[in-house]
This record gives structure tokens, C-alpha cells and sequence, in this order.
């Protein structure tokens, strides 16, 4: 198999949106069996009415009764985020390894390789990305496509699928 069909554009771009389609549909699809959005909803709005309160009790530091309710609430609040935490972490048990190996054998291939460029320039974004890259901050690597690219995909699935933390 010719490698530079997959390695320049347009190749790489078919190539990298369908990675990041196939890579965000198994990750929504993993969250979704592995937690219980139901209950994450239901802890998230404790955690949101503490938060709440708490800003009230900024604005309003000699309200006793809100102290009080701060106090009361606190277990449950440091609870709902411990359970929260867990189960976020479930998932993420499964995909990191297989990630962080995807990446390490794509960055062998596409490490100088341009993947699109811009209609303009983004320096600050760009110099973080790049690094000492040879690429100049009007285009974008490999990576910097494939988040963008899978974050569109992952907002899409999480509206499919119903694996939004807040719907």
C-alpha cells in the first residue's frame, strides 16, 4: 500500500476525519454502556445548587441561614462529586492506552506533514500546537485537525446518543 495516499492531503484529511469519527463514536458508545447518565444528571444538580449557593454566600458573607445550608449540604455535595468522578473514570480505563498508542504511531508519520491550512493565521494557538514545528501558524498538523474534527463529532454523537452530562 502506497502510505502517501493517507499521509497527504487530500488522503490524510479522509483519512484523519474518519479516525476521528470512528474513535469519537466508540468513546460515546463506551460512555453510554459504562455510565448511568441518568444518575450523573441527578448529581450534577446537587453539585450545581452547592455552587450556587456558594456564589449567594459571596455575595452575601452574613447570611447565617445560607452557612447553614452550605454546612448541611457539603456531605452530599462532596459525595455527588466523588461518584461523579468515578464514574467519568470508568470509561477512560479502557481508552487511554489505546489512544495514546494511536497518537504515538500517528505522530511517527505526520510529525512535519500539514494536514490543512487556514484562511488565516491563529499565532498564539498555533505556537502552542507547533512547538519547534516547521509549520507555519497558518496551518494546521495532524493533531490539531483531528481535535477539531472530533470534538465536532463527539458534540454530535453526545446529541444522538444522549451522552451529554447536561440535557
Amino acid at each position: 500500500m502506497d502510505l502517501s495516499l493517507i499521509l497527504f492531503p487530500p488522503g490524510s484529511i479522509l483519512f484523519l476525519t474518519f479516525l476521528a469519527f470512528a474513535i469519537s463514536l466508540s468513546i460515546n458508545l463506551l460512555n453510554k454502556r459504562t455510565i448511568d447518565y441518568d444518575r450523573l444528571r441527578e448529581l450534577q444538580k446537587i453539585v450545581n445548587e452547592y455552587t450556587k449557593l456558594q456564589r449567594e454566600l459571596i455575595k452575601d458573607p452574613e447570611n447565617k441561614k445560607l452557612k447553614k445550608k452550605l454546612d448541611r449540604m457539603k456531605p452530599q455535595f462532596d459525595a455527588a462529586r466523588s461518584e461523579m468522578t468515578k464514574m467519568n473514570m470508568k470509561p477512560m480505563l479502557y481508552t487511554t492506552l489505546p489512544i495514546l498508542i494511536i497518537f504515538w504511531a500517528l505522530g511517527n508519520f505526520y510529525a512535519e506533514i500539514p494536514v490543512a491550512r487556514l484562511p488565516f493565521p491563529l499565532p498564539f494557538i498555533m505556537d502552542y500546537f507547533h512547538g519547534n514545528s516547521a509549520l507555519s501558524n497558518q496551518t494546521i498538523g495532524y493533531l490539531g485537525y483531528y481535535i477539531i474534527v472530533s470534538f465536532l463529532f463527539s458534540m454530535i454523537f453526545q446529541k444522538i446518543l444522549g451522552t451529554s452530562p447536561t440535557e
